[in-house]
């Protein structure tokens, strides 16, 4: 019947005027509500802005300190205790310290000639406390170089700054105590080969110096070590 076709299509379209319909504006393509767009731009310009300052801060300090830096004097080489500094010895590096023991470059002069009272290893900047004062031997000290058997002495051999005890081994005596060893060698000239025995130079109080010559001239001496890597005594 077409009043009823026509009856139901009036009715379709009454029930289809009656519900709303959602606007383009409010769906998207999956039929969902849209979130709300999210505010980021004034975040991220104050971050730049923050990362911009903090990096400019940050190169002025850098900036000053270079500005800070300057020229100290450094071992070029391993410097051994007990050995006389020469213009060699030395470089220069630009550092940046408060440090008023450390020696400046233009302040060689004071230093060529000077002995080290401690090992300065390679690079090390210089401080004055590693530096003797004064000429060594000084005071009442005195330098006696003395050659000793292998075996008379430690097996591994002797070090500048080393304290020692030297013994007449024929009337096992102690010539000198507390002596400290300036310099030490093997007797073959061979580096590390104590096995040939070693010439030391001790300083010693010049009260014994005469007694050890003797009895090392009669090659009747022992060393004793008592202490190692000591820093070189001026008096």
């Amino acid at each position: 019947m077409a009043l009823s076709k026509n009856g139901r299509s009036s009715r379709r379209r009454t029930n289809d005027v009656g519900q709303p319909q959602p606007s383009r504006q409010t769906r998207d393509s999956g039929g969902h509500l849209p979130s709300a767009p999210r505010e980021r731009r004034p975040l991220l310009a104050a971050l730049a802005v923050l990362l911009i300052v903090g990096g400019a801060l940050l190169a002025g300090l850098l900036a000053m300190r270079l500005d800070q830096r300057v020229q100290m004097l450094a071992a070029k080489d391993t410097i051994k205790a007990g050995q006389v500094i020469d213009k060699e010895d030395l470089v220069s590096a630009s550092v940046s310290s408060d440090l008023t023991t450390l020696v400046r470059a233009d302040q060689i002069d004071q230093v060529v000639g000077r002995t080290a009272r401690v090992e300065i290893s390679k690079g090390q900047l210089l401080d004055t406390s590693q530096l003797a004062t004064n000429p060594v031997p000084g005071g009442d000290l005195q330098v006696v170089g003395v050659s000793a058997n292998a075996g008379r002495f430690p097996a591994g051999g002797l070090q500048p700054g080393d304290k020692v005890d030297i013994v007449d081994i024929g009337s096992q005596n102690v010539i000198v105590s507390d002596a400290q060893v300036l310099a030490a060698k093997p007797s073959s000239g061979t580096s590390e080969d104590w096995t040939s025995g070693a010439v030391i130079s001790v300083l010693v109080d010049k009260k014994g110096s005469a007694k050890l010559a003797s009895a090392s001239a009669n090659g009747t001496i022992a060393v004793v070590l008592t202490a190692s890597g000591q820093p070189i005594k001026e008096s």
